[in-house]
């Protein structure tokens, strides 16, 4: 009785999250199912009561280690203490630890990446991964304070972006918010692509080589984020605010704009669902340019103690029902086969943009040494913010860094 109705309660749920649940329950598969997520239990509710409700006699063991420094560090010692679950996420900051370390069951000969599910660019980044989305970030900013502002249009180049902030400013708004403690998400990533990767595509390649510098592409960006800390947009004390408080501020209209990603749309709905709000890139000096990636996705422990379970979870995450629990959970737009989101209208524009390439991820492009290359600038970031560093010194600390670990 208490399995029917626990199955029920699940059901009901996932129909008042207007997720199908037409499949039929599999009351054959039994075990454990263990996970160590990317996502707090909150936010993957959508996936895995989804998952429950199909299978109704698997019992989950969920474990949250809040990204990036801290999953990475709690995933890193369970694995080499041979105790880790059986379900682990692959980011960007990660995928050289567990592909390197050959610690991934392989799912090269899975239906689903075989058949197009899972396309080629997600296998190309994420080996034995079933990631299944992409998010986009940017500058999430209030229609209506814009509006009152007599702004009426997203600025197209950096000297528009600077004159909107003054305007806002002006008008008695706290213009932008930036904590500095995302290296996904922030000034910097974006106008190193309009400026830099624009230009010069194979950049970065060129660094790795050893016939470039990260300096040379990297100085002016950091240059430019300096412009608006100098001209009082962003401030030193933001790098102590949380990402959670920053978001809460800007449903609550306590901020005209901040940097963020397509994850936190719900969030924001939530606190404030009339909030009226659109993504817009960071406009550089000539290109326009996002924040973005294929999302991290999850992955099998070759080690599992139950791997038909787990198994199990990866084909539910790749199924539609699984595609739409994802999307419902984590806000990201579905790039693998057998499902279309509808969009929110806040980030249709931005999802266009990403589709189209106008982007930038440092850590897309840092196949080797990405978490130390990823730390060093997520430091620079910071130190630059507070004062501590200037952009040409910010840009030099990751070619002091290469040449480090490189050295290794």
């Amino acid at each position: 009785m208490k399995k029917f109705l626990a199955l029920v309660l699940a059901v009901t749920m996932l129909a008042s999250l207007g997720i199908s649940t037409a499949f039929a329950a599999d009351e054959s598969l039994t075990g454990t199912l263990s996970i160590l997520s990317w996502y707090d239990e909150s936010k993957s509710a959508p996936v895995i009561d989804a998952f429950k409700a199909k299978y109704p006699n698997v019992t989950v063991d969920y474990t949250y280690a809040p990204p990036v420094a801290d999953y990475i560090e709690k995933m890193s010692t369970l694995l080499y203490a041979g105790t880790a679950p059986d379900i682990l996420y692959m980011a960007l900051e990660n995928r050289e630890l567990l592909t390197m370390g050959d610690y991934l069951m392989d799912l090269s000969g899975e239906t689903y990446m075989q058949d197009g599910t899972i396309p080629d660019s997600v296998k190309e980044m994420y080996e034995n991964c079933a990631a299944v989305d992409c998010w986009v970030g940017g500058l999430f900013y209030n229609k209506a304070i814009f509006a009152a502002c007599g702004i009426d249009h997203e600025p197209q180049t950096w000297e528009e972006f600077k004159s909107v902030c003054q305007t806002l400013k002006d008008n008695g708004y706290v213009p932008l918010m930036d904590n500095c403690q995302d290296a996904a998400v922030n000034f910097v990533a974006p106008l190193f692509g309009s400026e830099t990767k624009a230009k010069d595509p194979d950049f970065t390649a060129k660094v790795f080589a050893g016939e470039a510098k990260f300096a040379d592409g990297w100085t002016k960006p950091f240059e430019m984020f300096k412009e608006l800390v100098d001209l009082g947009y962003l401030t030193a004390d933001m790098v102590g605010i949380s990402s959670d408080d920053m978001v809460v501020q800007f449903a609550t209209e306590q901020v005209a704009m901040i940097m963020t990603g397509s994850w936190n749309c719900s969030t924001i709905a939530s606190i404030n669902p009339d909030l009226d709000y659109e993504i817009m890139g960071i406009p550089g000096t000539e290109e326009v340019y996002y924040c973005g990636c294929i999302n991290v996705g999850p992955c099998i422990n070759k080690n599992a103690k139950d791997p038909e379970v787990a198994k199990a979870f990866i084909e539910f995450t790749v199924s539609p029902e699984g595609l739409a629990a994802q999307y419902q959970a984590y806000g990201g737009f579905t790039v693998a086969q057998g499902y279309t989101p509808e969009l929110s209208p806040a980030i249709t524009d931005a999802v266009a943009a990403v589709q189209a390439g106008q982007y930038h991820i440092p850590m897309s492009e840092w196949v080797t040494n990405t978490e130390s290359l990823r730390l060093t600038f997520l430091a620079s970031l910071q130190d630059v913010l507070v004062g501590n560093c200037t952009p040409a010194e910010a840009a030099a600390r990751l070619d002091d860094k290469l040449a480090e670990v490189s050295a290794q």
